[in-house]
Order: C-alpha cells, then sequence, then structure tokens
C-alpha cells in the first residue's frame, strides 16, 4: 500500500510595519527572545518573525530586509532615547536585548493566501480596554508579555488571538476591536486600577501591565471589517 502523503503546512506572510516590530515581537523582555529567521523569498531577503497557528496554517511577519547578520540587537528605548535595531556580528554588551538571526529556506512551506476560515473564530470587542485588559490578565498568568496587533490608518483596528480562554476550543479565536483616533506606538499600558488603556513608546513605570503592539503595514487577509 502506498504511503500516504504528508500534509504539507502553510505559511500565511503578514507584512509588519517596521523592522522594529519584528524585533519587538521576538523579543521576550528578559533579555531572552525568540530566533527570526532570514529567508530569500521570491521578491527579496526577509527577516521574519514566526507567529501563530491557524490549522496548517501559521502567520509569519516580515519585514525586506537590506540588512543582514547573525543576530540583531534591538533596543527597546526610554523617555529619551528612541526605539531602534540594527545587525551585529556578536554580543559584545551585557545587559541588551540580542535575538538571533537563523538563516533558513522556507520555500518547504507552501505560502497561503490566506488560511481556512472555519478554523478561525472572529470576536468584536466593543471597548478596546476590555480587549487589552484579558490580553494584560493573560500575560501575567503566563508570566510573558503578550501581543496585541494594531493596523489602520485612521481608525485604527487592535487584534488579539485566544485572549480569553474560557472562550478557547479547537479553533483560533480572533478578537478585534477599533481604536479613534489611531495611536502611534509600542506598547499598550493597562491599569487595573480605574480599567484604563493606554498607548505608549516605550516602557517606564513598573505601575502598569504591558502587552507589546505589533505594527503590521497591511490587515490580516481573514479579517474584513466593514
Amino acid at each position: 500500500m502506498p504511503r500516504k502523503k504528508q500534509e504539507q503546512g502553510r505559511l500565511l506572510y503578514v507584512r509588519a510595519a517596521s523592522l522594529e516590530d519584528v524585533c519587538r515581537h521576538a523579543c521576550n523582555f528578559d533579555f531572552t527572545a525568540e530566533p527570526l529567521v532570514m529567508y530569500r523569498h521570491r521578491s527579496g531577503k526577509r527577516l521574519v518573525a514566526l507567529g501563530e497557528h491557524i490549522g496548517d496554517t501559521q502567520l509569519a511577519y516580515y519585514v525586506n530586509s537590506g540588512g543582514d547578520g547573525p543576530m540583531l540587537l534591538y533596543e527597546p528605548g526610554n523617555g529619551e532615547t528612541k526605539e531602534r535595531a540594527h545587525f551585529v556580528s556578536n554580543a559584545d554588551q551585557t545587559g541588551k536585548h540580542y535575538i538571533n538571526v537563523v538563516h533558513a529556506d522556507l520555500s518547504a512551506y507552501r505560502e497561503a493566501k490566506e488560511p481556512d476560515k472555519k478554523g478561525i473564530v472572529l470576536i468584536n470587542v466593543e471597548k478596546p480596554e476590555d480587549l487589552v485588559g484579558a490580553v494584560a490578565r493573560k500575560s501575567v498568568r503566563d508570566e510573558s508579555m503578550a501581543c496585541v496587533y494594531a493596523f489602520g490608518a485612521g481608525t485604527k483596528t487592535i487584534v488579539a488571538f485566544n485572549a480569553l480562554g474560557a472562550l478557547a476550543d479547537d479553533k483560533l479565536t480572533v478578537y478585534y476591536s477599533k481604536l479613534d483616533p489611531r495611536p502611534e506606538c509600542n506598547f499598550a499600558r493597562y491599569d487595573y486600577r480605574d480599567n484604563s488603556l493606554g498607548f505608549v513608546r516605550s516602557m517606564e513605570s513598573h505601575a502598569y501591565v504591558y502587552a507589546k503592539v505589533i505594527n503590521l503595514a497591511e490587515p490580516f487577509p481573514f479579517l474584513k471589517i466593514q
């Protein structure tokens, strides 16, 4: 009997707004980080942060890369300095955020235009404070800093995956909410004391719970919002 052909995984590429957004996705902010993949795509070199799974499809957040190297030095910035990231040849400073770059051929994975929508549940959250608050509580429980994703030119949409464990099942649950006006930010800052939400460029106070905001250059193809 012929062997059944193994199901091939797929990658759904979503373009991030900047190199810093891809690095922020990878950084755990405890001086560890998930590796990034440098892949020679037909359109040029792509630096990829692998993300969530939707069935056999995995999200791959990328930027087209003009640089290259074995690792990236990511500096989150503070009130006085701007966030930045650049390629380096070695880790020569302690107390810095270094991200390994794995040079790999991802062509074994088919490129998806969009995932199987039967594997997605979309839920509209009326108040962005509630959405980020749920993400913040999940971050505290998991002892890791979770991500929300943001895109849009005027009104901005923020998206979180599986933010409420009570509603999670075998499908990916996608929560989204709208923000108006559109904030320019790197982090969402949530205050438990009064359920307030702020969007900031750096983390400067331990009085809040933060979530990483990954800015996207394009919407998720499976999220159709009127």
